[in-house]
């Protein structure tokens, strides 16, 4: 028969494997993306930059995603001045921005082994000169004719409503279609031409394992801007044009579908490691305490 300390080892050891095993869904879903010191060339359309305060501004409004919001998960951002394995175990999805082929290189690797471990990506690849990340994944871009896209559900017709003429604005792409077949993705939109415009793939469909994944071929379609001649290029928030319901739709639609993150964060295993080493010691310690004591 065990000790009841040892029963209660044995349970902490099941309490911890548990939170190990537990969904990542939990809690508030968490998204961070590369901040304008760590990807220079990005300028304002980097995770940080102005051209995305407004999409940052709706994920975070309750009114859109939390309890009593059209979307029943709470999001929280955050920003990441270095991207590794560390910083992205905190993660439910990371967001590669307009993030040059060059800057893109070097955290690539980390990105990749985050999303087929079943974190959510998230990648505006814009034009072949910033689609290192999706490139990596098989996925990569060329330039479109630039006009507006349309389609249906989940990313054009979803829980913020339904998009139509989803514009593109200055630098535009298409994704190749016998690309995202092959790794067993679904076409998100066209242009009135017919080039593809978006992809999406839910939670264990691009492999085993791997999170979900939205591959846009314009960051403009989600960013906000005001350079095209226009008083706003791209999407608004408040209140929502169709680019702003096109790009809450897919945030539903990913966090609704997404993997659960590869590893907890580092401080979890901390807490777990020192949690079974004061276990160990009490159990050693009572069972010197009850010891027979050998006569003299």
């Amino acid at each position: 028969m065990k000790s009841p300390t040892g029963l209660i080892v044995h349970a902490g050891i099941a309490l911890m494997l548990g939170l190990l095993a537990a969904p990542a869904s939990a809690g508030p879903y968490t998204v961070g993306g590369a901040t304008q010191s760590l990807i220079s060339d990005s300028g304002s359309w980097a995770w940080n930059g102005s051209f995305l305060t407004g999409l940052r501004g709706a994920l975070q409004n309750p009114v859109d995603f939390g309890p009593s919001g059209i979307v029943n998960r709470t999001i929280q951002t955050t920003d990441l001045t270095f991207v590794n394995g560390a910083s992205l175990s905190g993660l439910n999805m990371f967001v590669g921005t307009w993030i040059s082929d060059a800057q893109a290189a070097p955290i690539d690797a980390a990105v990749k082994s985050f999303f087929l471990g079943g974190g959510d990506l998230f990648l505006l690849q814009d034009d072949s000169g910033h689609d290192g990340l999706g490139a990596s994944l098989g996925i990569s871009t060329t330039a479109s004719t630039g006009t507006v896209s349309n389609g249906g559900t989940p990313l054009f017709n979803g829980p913020f409503g339904t998009a139509h003429n989803v514009k593109q604005f200055y630098l535009t792409g298409q994704l190749d279609g016998s690309a995202i077949s092959a790794h067993g993705g679904h076409v998100g939109g066209t242009n009135v031409e017919g080039q593809i415009t978006s992809a999406f793939w839910k939670a264990g469909e691009y492999a085993p394992g791997a999170g979900s994944l939205f591959i846009v071929a314009d960051i403009d379609m989600i960013a906000t801007t005001t350079a095209c001649g226009l008083p706003l290029c791209g999407a608004s928030y408040s209140p929502l044009n169709d680019n702003g319901v096109y790009a809450l739709n897919t945030f539903s639609f990913l966090e609704t579908n997404g993997g659960t993150p590869p590893v907890p964060e580092p401080g979890t295993f901390g807490l777990m490691l020192a949690g079974l080493g004061a276990l160990g010691v009490i159990n050693r310690r009572r069972c010197q305490s009850t010891r027979p004591v050998p006569p003299a």
